[in-house]
């Protein structure tokens, strides 16, 4: 099957068209739209610009300031203000006590990872096959995360949105910040944080035809493979526009299935049996069958070709359904063959800060929504139930196998701890449970890393999360920016958490440049710059300095103390969220989730009645819109005036001893009583029950009303009827200047005692109030010593009980102690684990000794062998040096000897001659 590719026009949009003509008078042509790319052979040359900027030193040392002359290490920040604010922060749960949002009963988002029919069958032929092939770019244990499904508590989701600050990109818990960093996703996911930009768009016609200089393509060939395989599916479905996931794995994939969808279990108290998964174990593929084989014939792939362009199908689905389903998740987009493409022909792509990014922006849109279970929000939100899973320890262990992606072990159906809406909240927004340390760099000593050619791929990827930055993602015409803080939650890294600078600009978007920018400041490497990285230890969420618990208090307000059970309530009974921030008709405007608000009728009812008893200055509950009894308290305060249209003339004989006028009043809102009485001439009132002049105030469903402006509204005094004027007495000015006194001293006994009634049992009274009290009412004439001895008494006792509790605070509490003993028990089992490969390294290493000791005892023989054989040699080799001395010593045969010998040869033979003729005998 053979396609031919066009760059075309729809309107002003570049488009790609695909045609089975060369002509290209195909009526069926498939119409894609291109878009400007910013990586490959046709893009802009953009530059590099570090923005943020690197620092020299991302860790500094200061002083402590918590009282010790110890010194802490912080982790800096690169594009954030020296300022920190001191209003709180927006989240969702603010905006729901504000009755501005809802759940409205649901918690629904888009992008989870569910069941695709025959996926997980394609996945593991796939993973057997094309296991080579992935382990070039270090993606197999990101792709067999997709083997599993991940469950979630709807509960605990809930109060996780609900926490989530879009303002800083962090989870805001009563200790602090937490937040998700691209080392967690390296962790849980086995997404690599290192690599090209991953840039999701359409190629032009020339760049999936063109070939460079040295007559390579630019692009794979496999990415044609995947594009003639989508335009196949639209005109053989008739589905122009999209191709389903559905049709796209059953065009690949050939085989029979094995697995069906989970179902939800029945009971979630109990941990199921079987997690409705696949095992995980991936089995040696046999060949090809014919059937599987006939998808590479119908689009005529070549032999060297089939696995890649196996894997790169597998791929594109992968990327559209588990790791950036941010659009269109139930179809395939073309956007991603080229990047699939690529992964398969051996180029990495750094995949952690894009997916974190969708992550942030996701969580962004949920928490800025009125109805956040309708907000459209779309994201791998599966890597987040992970996340909570692992650090707030709420899911059951589906398997304790090591593992390169963690999140495995926190897959299957039903293996999540069930909550209800009060603990879900508690659990996440105290945070007692959660785990600092869980991925932090694990070695038992202080370290320095230098971003240099020396770094490990591994220590470079956590050097990179230790850095803020900007976080950028380009899905075909979406382009996502997030800013990224590690400096807001530094503990989970070791260090000291600081007060932390908001961002100098808020960036959510930008052009191709800037998107580019944004990642290769992110990723940059080789920049020489330092940080410190503190040993591993299990107190990393106590390191905290004491000013940053004093901003955080300062901060949060009561989002923490009262906020956690109105949520719940809130959650029980939801309501139907404002949709303006007008006020109805009626209603008063909500400008603060704390804002007080009127008592119900029943409260109101309560107040109004005469005949409060002594216990009326102390809390009373409050019941909610919803019929739900509140839990937060309200002081109910009467602020009565006494008006002199009423005074009696004879006090003496109808004051009421059994009720001072100053009960209700608050104490720290009222005047110097002493100095009210101190003077004879001025005049008292009687307070009437039943016509006094109350100024009630309206109760807020939060805290004390002293934080907030308290409105008031007059009675009316009813109508006075005539009365006989009175008759004239005897004047008594000693005995009514007696009873005043006596009165003012009651009323300032009344006032201390009403003080310490309102005060906690964990507060003292500062003395120099209480003895102040003691000399106003001697002022009086009045002897204190029976209130003295009463007072002090009790002072003494919170002041024993103060000291047994400080001295009791120094124990652990069971939570603290189960804590501990769970974060060493994980660590035990981590190091049991470690042990158990040590222990199996080092019978490798010992059955290494044996063999090489038994090659050592063939060596040592083999050396005695060849040193005997060396002194045979050195023998020999001495004798044919002497012998060489020999030949080099002997006389050289000369010209003149040969003519000397010649002349003796010449003689013997004359000599010779004449012997024939010798006669010797006479």
């Amino acid at each position: 099957m053979t396609l031919f590719f066009k760059d075309s026009k729809i309107g002003e949009e570049s488009a790609l068209f695909i045609y089975r003509k060369k002509d290209g008078k195909d009526a069926k042509a498939t119409t894609l739209i291109v878009r400007p790319p910013i990586i490959g052979r046709f893009s802009e040359k953009w530059g590099r610009n570090s923005y943020p900027l690197n620092l020299p030193k991302w860790s500094q040392i200061v002083p402590s300031d918590g009282g010790s002359n110890l010194e802490t290490t912080i982790l800096l920040a690169s594009h954030h203000k020296n300022v920190a604010r001191s209003k709180p922060y927006n989240t969702l749960g603010r905006e729901m006590i504000a009755k501005r949002a809802d759940w409205d009963f649901s918690f629904s988002v888009n992008g989870g990872f569910s069941y695709f029919s025959l996926y997980w069958d394609w996945l593991e032929d796939v993973l057997s096959r094309c296991k080579h092939l992935l382990d070039v770019t270090h993606l197999y244990s990101a792709v067999f995360a997709s083997l599993f499904t991940y469950d979630y508590d709807e509960n605990l989701m809930k109060a996780f949105c609900e926490c989530w600050s879009p303002s800083t990109n962090t989870l805001h818990t009563s200790i602090g910040e937490i937040s998700i960093t691209p080392w967690d996703l390296s962790i849980l996911g086995g997404l690599p944080c290192t690599g090209a930009f991953y840039d999701e768009v359409v190629p032009n016609a020339q760049e999936l035809d063109g070939i460079n200089d040295q007559g390579r393509p630019y692009l794979p060939y496999s990415c044609r493979y995947l594009f003639l395989a989508y335009h196949h599916l639209q005109n053989r479905l008739k589905k122009q526009g999209k191709v389903s996931v559905r049709d796209w794995i059953t065009f690949w994939y050939r085989g029979t299935s094995k697995y069906s969808a989970p179902r939800k279990p029945a009971r979630r108290t109990t941990i199921p049996k079987y997690s409705q998964n696949p095992s995980g174990e991936i089995k040696d593929h046999g060949p090809w069958l014919d059937k599987e084989h006939g998808v590479f014939v119908d689009l005529q792939v070549e032999g060297d070709l089939k696995e890649e362009t196996y894997l790169s199908a597998l791929l594109s689905c992968w990327l559209c359904i588990f790791v950036f389903p941010i659009k269109d998740q139930n179809n395939i987009r073309p956007g991603t063959f080229k990047i699939a493409s690529s992964i398969a022909n051996g180029r990495s792509f750094g995949l952690a800060s894009p997916v974190l990014a969708s992550i942030y922006r996701g969580l962004n849109t949920i928490s800025s929504s009125s109805t956040p279970s309708k907000s459209g929000a779309s994201f791998a939100i599966h890597y987040v139930y992970a996340w909570v899973g692992h650090f707030f320890r709420s899911n059951r262990l589906t398997h304790d196998k090591p593992s390169d992606a963690l999140m495995t072990k926190y897959s299957g159906v039903g293996y999540v701890s069930p909550f209800n809406e009060f603990s879900a909240r508690k659990h996440i927004r105290n945070a007692t449970n959660f785990l600092w340390h869980r991925t932090a760099f694990k070695k038992n000593y202080d370290q320095t890393f230098i971003d240099n050619n020396h770094l490990s791929v591994q220590k470079f990827d956590y050097f990179m999360s230790l850095r803020s930055g900007y976080l950028s993602l380009r899905c075909e015409d979406q382009h996502i920016v997030e800013a990224y803080s590690p400096h807001r939650f530094s503990r989970r890294f070791g260090f000291y958490q600081d007060i932390p600078g908001d961002l100098k600009e808020e960036i959510h978007t930008g052009s191709l440049k800037d998107l580019c920018q944004f990642y290769q400041s992110f990723t940059c490497c080789n920049t020489d710059s330092k940080i410190f990285i503190p040993a591993f230890a299990t107190d990393f969420g106590s390191r905290v300095r004491h000013s940053y618990k004093q901003w955080w208090e300062r901060v949060c307000g009561n989002d923490f103390t009262k906020g956690t059970d109105l949520l719940a309530d809130i959650a029980s009974f939801p309501v139907k969220p404002l949709t303006s921030n007008k006020p109805q008709k009626g209603k008063r405007e909500l400008q603060d989730p704390y804002i007080p608000q009127p008592l119900s009728a029943f409260a109101r009812r309560r107040l109004e009645d005469g005949n409060h008893s002594k216990d009326s200055s102390q809390h009373n509950e409050v019941t909610c819109s919803q019929g739900t009894k509140s839990p937060f308290v309200v002081p109910v305060r009467d602020a009565i005036k006494i008006s002199e249209e009423e005074v009696c003339n004879d006090l003496g004989s109808n004051w009421r001893h059994s009720k001072s006028p100053m009960e209700g009043v608050d104490p720290e809102n009222s005047i110097n009583h002493a100095h009210l009485f101190a003077n004879s001439e001025s005049s008292i009132s009687k307070p009437s029950a039943k016509s006094s002049d109350l100024r009630r105030c309206k109760f807020a469903d939060v805290g004390t009303s002293s934080k907030f402006p308290i409105e008031t509204e007059r009675s009316p005094l009813p109508f006075l009827q005539s009365t006989k004027p009175p008759e004239v007495s005897v004047f008594q000015a000693k005995a009514h200047i007696s009873s005043v006194r006596r009165k003012g001293a009651s009323m300032l006994g009344d006032v201390l005692l009403n003080r310490l009634s309102n005060l906690s049992v964990d507060t003292i009274l500062p003395q120099a109030e209480v003895h102040e009290i003691y000399s106003g009412v001697e002022s009086f004439g009045v002897d204190p010593q029976h209130l003295r001895e009463n007072v002090d008494k009790y002072c003494e006792g919170i002041a024993d009980y103060l000291k047994m509790k400080e001295s009791l605070n120094k124990r652990p509490s069971p939570v603290i102690l189960s804590q501990r003993q769970t974060e060493v028990e994980f660590l035990l089992s981590e190091a049991s684990q470690k042990k158990a490969s040590l222990k199996t390294e080092l019978d490798a290493v010992k059955l290494r000794m044996v063999d090489l000791k038994t090659e050592l005892v063939q060596l040592e023989l083999s050396l005695s062998q060849i040193e005997t054989h060396q002194v045979e040699q050195d023998n020999v080799v001495q004798d044919l040096e002497e012998q060489l001395e020999e030949v080099k010593s002997a006389p050289v045969l000369e010209d003149q000897d040969i003519e000397a010998l010649e002349k003796i040869r010449i003689l013997l033979e004359d000599n010779r001659s004449s012997l024939k003729d010798l006669k010797w005998m006479s």
